[in-house]
């Protein structure tokens, strides 16, 4: 089973969305109309982001609300001091910039995905 499969039928199962797709080479997984979590991998590198979106936030460009990613993130000097550079985890702060930290995902789809779905738990109350 491909990645995606396996990873769409797990969202599914979860009951927090209200719809789950393979939208180009990425998972989207709507909680509601402007609300959801985008999953990209490449089985190949192992490379990842799992991300919640919000697009209602008023920052231009980027919509994201939390996520994990291995993104190096270039000229940002406090992301290189984290112990899993370049995996992280970035949360918005309430006046829009972003937090770093470190992070446990490593690319292991099949096991981060409690994680993320966990934290979306926490997250949605």
């Amino acid at each position: 089973m491909t990645w995606h499969k396996s990873v769409i039928v797990r969202l599914e199962a979860s009951g927090l969305f209200r719809n789950v797709a393979l939208v180009g080479g990425k998972v989207r997984a709507s909680i509601n109309a402007t609300n959801f979590l985008d999953i990209h991998f490449d089985p190949g590198t192992r490379s990842y982001s799992y991300a919640l979106i919000d697009m209602e936030l008023p920052y231009s460009g980027d919509k994201r609300i939390f996520g994990w990613d291995d993104y190096p993130h270039e000229g940002v000097a406090e992301f290189k001091r984290l112990a899993s550079y370049p995996h992280h985890f970035q949360e918005r702060a309430p006046d829009g910039s972003w937090m770093f930290e470190s992070s446990p995902m490593r690319g292991d789809i099949e096991n981060e995905l409690e994680i993320v779905l966990a934290k979306l738990k926490e997250f949605l109350g």
